[in-house]
């Protein structure tokens, strides 16, 4: 790696700096170019040229055009700030080598900290900043639903974001626009509006209700891959609406007896429309935890449009006419619940005469012998509404249309409508020109439509599309008293230039509570923020700090809890991992959705239970429901389908995220775990040390290979390390999954590592032989023994505290900045980071100094 080979060149012969040279934190710029071409140059020279010059490249590494002067072109930054890490790490020198001794190692460390210094001072914004990014498709769903008042998923015909080096989709860089897209925007803006504003008549309302199931005999065909319904309760919907949304509500209790844990109840809305198969779409699942003397009501809702709908022309040899509402009976286990002397709505056949009298029929359970109770859930009532409406107009028409004055005429009814519109979507007042073109383009639009409604719908669908809402914009501050006519800063308007240094530009409060709010909340700024904005006081330290910690007390966090947590850990992963089935036909791939939930549950109870941020690293306890603490084989495990918070024992092992089902499975290939994904992951997203990207000449890890096929992982690797091309990279690269060979590609803990042949009995498939016993142990870079998880957690959080410090400052700064940090922002971050460890890694005060700090609030 060239951090590795620089940092070795660096220190393997430095000299000692004379006493009275000058300190390089406070040398002047030719003094410390004196003090390189003195003391670093002549030991580059003699020891690394000859592999690392004009003639030959190690590593692809050029040290005699490494320049120390941080103006000139061959200045690296990365390079020296890669060497700078892995000295105070002790990587480097690598064990074998002299180690340095504790005048050299200070002198060396501070002599390149105050090179990168003068670097981070001298590009310190000179680079511009990305000041006008697009919202991404998660921000704009959430700021539609919130503008317009509607549960409307307006997002899903967008493309989705390219995710920036650092694994946001935030980063402005990322963030393009087409003329395409613009009429996708267009289109989806007209589509939320006519559900947010409608016209005419209340349209017609249809509702059923049943207390007992429909019976009718459902197409069991398995062809083409369909899977047979069994629902234990049916609906028949014979007329209904083709959109608008629908309110399903069902009564319920469960009978539980002792030692079972509590059943699920599972709805769908599908329709039959032949004899083949039955197409539904799953509306809701939940736990049935009330008993009989108080049965709960679960309401569901969703959209006509979304479920599956038949056609105009009817098939005639079919149960069931128009949609059908299907409900299933699950056990915790997600088994089916069905008992043979009950009527369900297609009741499977009755058992032959071979069977035993209280056999269970297929798909189904014995009854309870004697007086015992049958675990089951009964149903009550089960109602279905569509279209449903809470109120007539719908209260999303209510709010966006109200106006004082019903004597107005239209044109002052719409610029106050548009007025009190505009504000919301632009985040900011509306300047007069701004409103009198909007008006003007109402005005145009009336005469060609049949109502007011319809021309406003059109209006507002034009600002839907205005780069104001589309787009975060930060606008220069000495156009101020125009906002319509400011342009958004560019890289050369982005600094007000003194001499000697750059100044940043300000946020104004209104950019302030929009860059607070995407942030925590990945929406719009509510009626507080824009409040305090308009009165000047957001920029206010107390208040300031007042409203971070309401929004993280506030459910609409979640929204940055999770958002952070998927691109900081990279939970989507998991969806671009297909577990083999061969090597584990047990996996429920509805265990992919737990995973995710538990790493965003930790991290989620940390930000909001002010908890230090090692708890990622190693702790006592996780957050898991029924299905994955059964998963994990956990001595504590939920009775629902609830995520809570579970406490771990050491024989759990799973404590921090290295034991999240999310990370090792996501970082394995389905089939068998990964090492290399596992400690590439460990360097890149906990100690901000990602490595370079593997040479395209060099071949990737062959395990079918004949000579590979019958070698435990690690064995695997210890060859590959043995080639030329690999071992320098690999060398600092394994070591760091390999203490986690004990969990399979899975994440279920595992003793031995099974190793798979060619089958000579099936030609193409595998078999598996005698596993010998998982090899945990290991060497890290910096020469520390580790032989298991466990060590290699306690090691991160004796060792790699400051390092990881670093990396949590970084992910979080660039998350909330929607761009990738540069060496500009390197005294920030150190400043950061250093508060960060001084109050104890708490995440939520990270949040509130990152926020408070200049870093947050500078264009």
């Amino acid at each position: 790696m060239k951090s590795l080979l620089v940092l070795l060149l660096l220190i393997a012969g430095v000299e000692s700096v004379r006493a009275d040279d000058a300190n390089p934190e406070t040398a002047t710029h030719s003094a410390r170019l004196a003090a390189y071409q003195s003391v670093v140059r002549p030991v580059l020279q003699k020891l690394c040229v000859r592999c690392h010059g004009a003639e030959k490249q190690s590593g692809d590494v050029r040290l005699d055009t490494l320049s120390p002067d941080v103006d000139s072109a061959g200045f690296s930054v990365s390079v020296w700030h890669d060497a700078l890490d892995q000295i105070n790490l002790g990587e480097m020198p690598p064990p074998n080598e002299t180690p340095l001794d504790a005048v050299q190692h200070k002198q060396l460390v501070t002599w390149i900290a105050a090179t990168l210094n003068e670097a981070a001072e001298a590009q310190r914004y000179a680079d511009g900043r990305v000041l006008m990014r697009r919202l991404t498709r998660y921000e704009y769903a959430n700021t539609m639903r919130d503008l317009l008042g509607i549960a409307f998923d307006v997002a899903r015909e967008l493309p989705p974001e390219p995710a920036s080096p650092e694994g946001f989709l935030n980063n402005g860089a990322t963030l393009e626009m087409s003329s395409t897209q613009v009429e996708t925007y267009l289109a989806a803006a007209r589509r939320a509006l006519e559900v947010a504003i409608v016209t005419g008549e209340q349209p017609r309302i249809f509702r059923y209700e049943a207390v007992e199931t429909a019976v009718g005999r459902l197409p069991r065909s398995k062809e083409g891959g369909h899977v047979p319904v069994n629902p234990e309760f049916l609906l028949s919907i014979p007329e209904f609406p083709r959109s608008g949304e629908f309110r399903m509500r069902i009564r319920a209790h469960a009978v539980v007896p002792e030692g079972e844990d509590f059943p699920r109840l599972r709805a769908s809305l599908g329709n039959v429309p032949g004899i083949i198969h039955v197409p539904r779409k799953l509306v809701g699942e939940v736990d049935i935890t009330a008993g009989a003397d108080a049965p709960q009501t679960i309401e569901f809702r969703g959209r006509m449009e979304d479920f599956p709908q038949p056609g105009d022309q009817k098939f005639g040899n079919v149960a069931f006419d128009g949609m059908i509402a299907l409900i299933d009976f699950l056990d915790a286990d997600g088994r089916e619940l069905r008992y043979a002397d009950r009527t369900y709505s297609d009741p499977p056949p009755k058992p032959n005469a071979k069977q035993a009298k209280n056999a269970p029929p297929p798909n189904g359970r014995p009854a309870p012998e004697g007086d015992a109770p049958r675990y089951d859930v009964v149903i009550a009532s089960v109602e279905f509404e569509a279209p449903y409406f809470e109120s007539w107009p719908p209260p999303s028409h209510s709010r966006l249309l109200a106006h004082s004055d019903d004597t107005a005429t239209e044109a002052d009814r719409a610029r106050a409508v548009l007025k009190r519109f505009m504000r919301r979507a632009y985040r900011r007042p509306v300047q007069s020109d701004e409103l009198d073109q909007t008006v003007d383009l109402f005005a145009a639009i009336r005469p060609q439509v049949s109502s007011f409604e319809e021309a406003l719908r059109e209006t507002l669908a034009s600002v839907l599309v205005s780069p104001h809402f589309l787009y975060i914009v930060e606008l220069r501050e000495s156009r101020a008293t125009n906002v319509s006519q400011q342009q958004p800063v560019s890289d050369t308007d982005s600094t007000n230039t003194t001499r000697g240094r750059q100044e940043p530009s300000r946020l104004t409060d209104f950019e302030l509570a929009t860059r607070l709010s995407y942030f925590l909340w990945s929406t719009l700024p509510d009626d507080r923020l824009l409040e305090l904005a308009e009165r000047g006081e957001l920029k206010q330290p107390a208040v300031l700090d007042a409203q971070v910690r309401r929004m993280l007390d506030d459910e609409r966090s979640n929204e940055f809890v999770n958002r952070f947590a998927d691109q900081w850990f990279d939970l989507t992963a998991l969806e671009r991992v297909a577990v083999n089935p061969e090597f584990y036909p047990d996996f429920d791939s509805e265990l992919k959705v737990a995973m995710q939930a538990e790493t965003r549950g930790v991290l989620r109870e940390i930000v909001r239970n002010d908890l230090s941020c090692l708890e990622l690293l190693n702790s006592d306890w996780t957050i898991a429901n029924r299905a994955l603490a059964t998963h994990y084989g956990l001595s504590d495990r939920p009775r629902t389908s609830a995520f809570e918070r579970v406490a771990l024992r050491d024989a759990d092992r799973r404590g921090g995220v290295l034991g999240h089902g999310a990370f090792l499975l996501s970082q394995s290939d389905g089939q068998r775990p990964h090492p290399i994904k596992r400690a590439v992951w460990i360097l890149d997203r906990l100690l901000d040390s990602p490595p370079a990207p593997p040479p395209p000449a060099v071949p990737e890890l062959d395990t079918e290979r004949a000579d590979l096929a019958k070698l435990t992982l690690k064995q695997q690797l210890e060859v590959h390390r043995s080639e030329e091309a690999c071992r320098s990279c690999h060398a600092g690269i394994d070591p760091w999954g390999i203490p986690l060979e004990h969990f399979d590609a899975i994440g279920l803990w595992r003793e031995r590592s099974p190793i798979r042949v060619a089958d000579r009995r099936r030609k193409g498939s595998t078999a598996e032989v005698e596993a010998p016993v998982a090899d945990a142990a290991s060497r890290l870079p910096d020469g520390s023994d580790i032989g298991s998880s466990a060590q290699l957690k306690e090691y991160l959080l004796t060792n790699r505290r400051e390092q990881f410090a670093r990396a949590v400052v970084k992910r979080l700064a660039g998350y909330a900045l929607g761009r990738s940090l540069d060496i500009g922002d390197r005294p920030a971050i150190e400043q950061l980071r250093q508060d960060f460890v001084a109050r104890d890694f708490r995440l939520r005060q990270l949040v509130v100094a990152l926020v408070g700090s200049e870093l947050f609030q500078s264009k």
